[in-house]
C-alpha cells in the first residue's frame, strides 16, 4: 500500500517540462518529393561531403562525459540497449524497433549490407580493428551518396541500415570515425522525417482474428509487422539522435511536432510472435495498447512487465526516468 502511494501510476502520464528527450522535428516536411529536394539541397552540405572523406576532422568525441545527470536517468538505458543493437541484429535478425521477420521475403542491399558490417562489428579485435571499421566506414559513404528511394519499404530500409550503421560509429570509441558520426545525423533526422508521412498513412486492425482458416491472421500479423516497425522506427530514430546531441554536450531545443498525432502498439507477445497463429492468439487474448502521442497513462495503469519489451522501456526510461520506471516493474513484480 506504501508502495502505491510513493508511486501512483493511476495518474495521468506526463513528460517532463524540461524537454531534454522531447523527441526533435522539423516541421515543413509533407512528401517525399521534398525530403528529397532538402536533402540535395540541404545549407548542411559540408555534412553530406563529410561523409564522403576518408578522414574526418571532430570538434567534440561521442562520450557519457557529457551528459547532465537529468538526462543521465533518462539515456543510461538506453544507450545500453544501443550497444546491444549490432549483435541483436546478427544474433535475432531485428532490433527493437525492426522486426525480425520484416526482411523475410526480400533484404534490401542496403540491409545486407549493414547486416554484414554488423557481423564484422561484434567480432572487431586489435588484429582487425582496421580492416572492419575500413568496411564499416566504406559502405556507409556508399549508402549516403546512393539515391534516395521513394518506396516506403526501401525508405525504411535506409533508415534501419544508417541507424544500425550509427549505433557502430558512435559507440566504437574511435575517435577517426566521430565525424562520418556527426554527419549522418542530418541524414538520419530527414529520414525519420519522411518516414512520418508514410507512419501517418497507416491503419490500424480492429476486432478478433480467426484462427480458421489462417489466411486472415497471416494478412494481419504481416500489415502488423511492417507498421509497427515503422512507427517504432520513427520514435527510435529521433531518440537517437537526441541521445547523439546529448553525447556530443548538446542540449538542444525541442518541437514536441513528432508526439502529436504519433501511435505505435504496445505489446511483447504481439511482437515476439513467431507465426500468424501465435499472433492471432495474442491479439485476441493478451493485452495490447495503442499509445497515441506519447501518452503511456494506459499503459502503466493497466499493463504487466512482461506485456512490456525493449522498445517500451526505452521509451518509457527515456520520458519519465529510470527510477519511476524501476519502480513501476518493482511494484508489479518484475524487474526492468
Amino acid at each position: 500500500e506504501e508502495s502505491s502511494i510513493l508511486l501512483n501510476f493511476d495518474t495521468p502520464f506526463q513528460t517532463s517540462a524540461a524537454g531534454i528527450l522531447d523527441f526533435d522535428l522539423s516541421s515543413g516536411i509533407s512528401s517525399l518529393e521534398s525530403l528529397e529536394t532538402m536533402l540535395n539541397t540541404s545549407p548542411n552540405a559540408e555534412d553530406q561531403v563529410a561523409l564522403q572523406r576518408t578522414h574526418y576532422s571532430i570538434v567534440k568525441p561521442f562520450s557519457q562525459a557529457h551528459l547532465p545527470p537529468f538526462a543521465k536517468s533518462r539515456v543510461e538505458y538506453s544507450i545500453e540497449q544501443l550497444n546491444l543493437v549490432p549483435k541483436m541484429m546478427v544474433e535475432q535478425n531485428g532490433t527493437p524497433w525492426m522486426h525480425s521477420k520484416l526482411y523475410d521475403e526480400f533484404m534490401p542491399r542496403s540491409i545486407q549490407d549493414a547486416h554484414a558490417a554488423c557481423a564484422l562489428h561484434i567480432t572487431k579485435n586489435e588484429y582487425n580493428a582496421e580492416h572492419v571499421t575500413r568496411y564499416i566506414t566504406n559502405r556507409v559513404e556508399e549508402l549516403a551518396v546512393s539515391t534516395l528511394p521513394t518506396a516506403p519499404a526501401e525508405l525504411l530500409a535506409r533508415a534501419h541500415a544508417l541507424m544500425l550503421y550509427q549505433t557502430m560509429l558512435v559507440f566504437s570509441g574511435d575517435l577517426h570515425v566521430y565525424g562520418q558520426a556527426e554527419a549522418l545525423i542530418s541524414q538520419l533526422e530527414l529520414l525519420g522525417n519522411a518516414l512520418i508521412v508514410i507512419a501517418a498513412g497507416q491503419t490500424d486492425a480492429t476486432g478478433s482474428l480467426p484462427l480458421y482458416p489462417a489466411t486472415a491472421a497471416r494478412a494481419s500479423w504481416k500489415s502488423f509487422i511492417f507498421r509497427e516497425s515503422l512507427r517504432r522506427t520513427v520514435l527510435s530514430l529521433f531518440q537517437f539522435t537526441a541521445v547523439c546531441h546529448l553525447l556530443r554536450g548538446q542540449l538542444k531545443a525541442c518541437l514536441h511536432a513528432l508526439a502529436y498525432g504519433s501511435k505505435v502498439t504496445m505489446s511483447a507477445h504481439l511482437w515476439n510472435a513467431k507465426n500468424a497463429f501465435d499472433f492471432a492468439i495474442a491479439w485476441n487474448e493478451r493485452k495490447h495498447f495503442l499509445v497515441k502521442e506519447l501518452d503511456f497513462t494506459e499503459v502503466l495503469r493497466d499493463a504487466d512487465p512482461d506485456d512490456v519489451d525493449i522498445f517500451a522501456k526505452m521509451m518509457l526510461v527515456g520520458l519519465q526516468g529510470i527510477d519511476d520506471i524501476k519502480g513501476w516493474f518493482y511494484i508489479r513484480g518484475g524487474t526492468l
